[in-house]
């Protein structure tokens, strides 16, 4: 109870920490009191010797995390193997630069898997992944090539499997993969469906500003490996998704970028010797381009660069008289155009081939996963103290047998609780496995927790909730919706008010919706004013009073005028509101 306070001072919490580790080793809780002082040996590292002296009461797995803090890598994969969690242990290796035992690692665990009888294409797919880079390491290019293709093979399927049973979020995942793979072993193919496809997902989404960051990175993922055309055309599509989404300033942008990429795209195929016709091709597009912008000084420049190459007569001279139309005329915009958003920084998650696959291995451990997070580097004191409460719990939820005492359900229930409150994306793994219990408080702890947890995920076992036969956990499930009104939930939420035939469940989507500040979820509710049942639009009217955004006020204002009588009443009955 002392240790569940995390908000005091570090000092303070070390003092409690310390009569806590003595009593879990008097009670015989070894795992518990080595746990204790995982987050002791932050401050002071001789604590881990005290773990060292208890690592026969411990299992390998316990000793290979205490090993790897003293920086004993080898040891550590040693012991990892022991508890046969082999792509632990191989990363392990690899952080030693071990590289070729790593390979043999990732070697193993990939005959184990492709031979399985339900082979899990998308972990498969990140098992070769690595495997392609420790073999690139060790200079074995025939096993690294081998690896890629089968992981790209994998990486399809894995994601035509995952649209297919409407997880697009995961399949997202898959080519970001894939993104990265090319990036590393220099496909650029690859590189391009993995961006095409996220890019694609993102649209169909309505993630506007994350397709444009995507189409952003693409652009100069083409730039780099001088796939000009290619960058040109990205640059096009960007334009026009730019300007059909309102952002001129994006728009203005990327079309002036594609008029200088199908430029340099031009004078790239003469010099490689390529027909001048490839090269009259790509100037016309920049021609096309630059005038969109009002840039018609740099129109004639292009002109004479036409008139000058090696084409027909009939042409040449047509290219002549454009360029002397174009002899005096200015410049109409300014050569810089401004941007209304900016790129995120890299659009590759190398850490997936790692953390998804230790999360697929630890397969919905509480106390692993909590493990990870009290001893990784990233996360603040906080975080940590929180994650060492939910492993205290889930040492002993996951060490004894489900006897369904209420002991054993409270302790369950306080899990799903503390889980919650680390508010990280890897507590959904744990989280998704407490909900298959069959115990109900421990269904609707879960539900209670999932509310905290703003990730797309998080719908995977909230919709698997919402057509449970149990009718109080629907309700708890769609209480949990309501609170999940954050941007990148406006996919899953909208696909609810689609699906689902509970009118009470789609009030709950249509309630998130409306507290989601953007235009993309404005527009959808103005479709369920105008078009929805008389329980939807009643729900939407009643949630777009309370809400407080200003997408939709700018919307309804915008559309009232050319609205039907009956749409305009309601829409002033929500501006008056």
């Amino acid at each position: 109870m002392a240790a569940a306070e995390t908000h005091v001072a570090d000092e303070d919490y070390l003092t409690i920490l310390v009569p806590l580790a003595d009593l879990m080793d008097r009670r015989g809780y070894a795992r518990a009191a080595m746990t204790v002082r995982w987050y002791m040996a932050a401050r002071d590292p001789s604590i881990l010797n005290l773990c060292v002296a208890r690592f026969a009461q411990v299992p390998p797995v316990d000793r290979a995390r205490t090993l790897a803090l003293m920086g004993k890598l080898d040891e550590a994969a040693r012991e990892m193997e022991n508890a046969s969690l082999i792509a632990a242990a191989a990363i392990y290796r690899e952080q030693a630069e071990d590289w070729r035992g790593a390979r043999t690692l990732w070697s193993r665990l990939a005959q184990a898997v492709l031979t399985a009888s339900d082979v899990d294409a998308y972990s498969a797919a990140l098992i070769q992944c690595n495997l392609a880079r420790c073999a690139q390491r060790c200079g074995d290019a025939q096993q690294a090539h081998d690896a890629i293709v089968l992981a790209v093979r994998l990486l399809e399927e894995a994601a035509d499997h995952f649209e297919a049973v409407g997880l697009r979020e995961r399949a997202f995942d898959c080519f970001q993969v894939l993104i990265q793979l090319g990036r590393e072993h220099q496909t650029f193919e690859d590189v391009v469906e993995g961006f095409v496809n996220c890019i694609r997902i993102l649209r169909e989404d309505h993630l506007k500003t994350f397709a444009l960051h995507f189409l952003d990175d693409a652009i100069g993922v083409a730039r780099e490996r001088d796939e000009l055309s290619a960058a040109a055309t990205l640059a096009l599509e960007a334009s026009q998704y730019a300007r059909a989404t309102g952002h001129a300033g994006e728009a203005l942008h990327y079309t002036r970028l594609q008029a200088e990429l199908w430029r340099e795209a031009a004078h790239q195929h003469l010099a490689r010797g390529d027909s001048p016709e490839i090269a009259e091709n790509a100037l016309l597009a920049a021609v096309v381009a630059f005038g969109e912008v009002g840039q018609f000084a740099r129109v004639g420049a292009l002109y004479a660069e036409l008139a000058a190459l090696e084409l027909p007569d009939a042409r040449r001279a047509h290219y002549e008289r454009a360029k002397r139309r174009y002899g005096e005329v200015r410049d109409d915009a300014p050569a810089d155009a401004p941007r209304a958003l900016r790129s995120r920084q890299d659009a590759g998650a190398p850490e997936v081939w790692h953390v998804d696959l230790l999360e697929w291995e630890q397969a919905g451990s509480a106390a692993e996963c909590a493990a990870d997070v009290l001893l990784g580097k990233a996360w603040p004191p906080l975080t940590k103290r929180k994650a060492l409460l939910a492993r205290l719990t889930a040492l002993y939820v996951e060490g004894v047998k489900d006897d369904g005492t209420p002991e054993y359900v409270g302790a369950q229930v306080r899990l799903a609780d503390q889980l919650a409150q680390m508010q990280l994306y890897v507590a959904l793994s744990p989280l998704e496995r407490l909900w298959r219990s069959r115990h109900r408080p421990v269904r609707v702890a879960v539900l209670a927790a999932l509310q905290r947890l703003f990730f797309k995920r998080t719908f995977v076992t909230l919709r698997a909730a919402l057509i449970d036969t149990d009718l109080g956990l629907v309700d708890c499930a769609g209480t949990a919706m309501e609170a999940l009104h954050f941007a990148e939930a406006f996919d899953p939420l909208s696909r609810v008010v689609r699906e689902s035939a509970s009118p009470k469940v789609r009030a709950s989507a249509i309630s998130a919706l409306a507290r989601i500040d953007t235009g993309e979820a404005a527009e959808f509710l103005l479709g369920v004013l105008a078009h929805g049942s008389p329980p939807d639009c009643a729900a939407a009217s009643r949630s777009l009073r309370e809400a407080r955004g200003t997408s939709f006020m700018t919307l309804a204002r915008s559309e009232i005028a050319s609205s039907p009588p009956r749409m305009q009443a309601t829409l002033r009955e929500i501006l008056g509101s």
